[in-house]
């Protein structure tokens, strides 16, 4: 578990430098993406071993990324084009980013 919040927290304190030159902080916005969900996916092997407020987090997190995924199936045409590239592309990945860091926090020492 350590390795897997050291690999995140690692990727995500690189993608928010990269921010300083917004275009290379949005390609790392991607690659974060994906090791997030990947690590998301493995910690469905230690699903037994987490508390259930660890559970319930992991619900929620899911929730939001299902829910944030499906939003790009909707026609955006009529939004704001400065709102929906600020709020929909930067803030939302990266506060939902930083919250699976955060559950990664609490879960480090569950198991070694």
């Amino acid at each position: 578990m350590k390795i897997i919040y050291l690999i995140n927290k690692f990727a995500l304190i690189i993608t928010l430098a990269l921010y300083l030159t917004l275009v290379f902080g949005l390609y790392a916005q991607i690659v974060l993406g994906a090791i997030q969900i990947i690590c998301a996916l493995i910690l469905f092997f230690f699903w037994n071993k987490f508390s259930n407020k660890t559970r319930e987090q992991l619900y929620i997190y899911w929730t939001v990324v299902i829910s944030y995924g499906s939003c790009w199936l909707i026609d955006w045409t009529n939004f704001n084009d400065s709102f929906t590239f600020i709020f929909g592309i930067i803030i939302v990945p990266m506060s939902i980013a930083i919250y699976f860091v955060y559950i990664l926090q609490s879960t480090k020492n569950y198991i070694s």
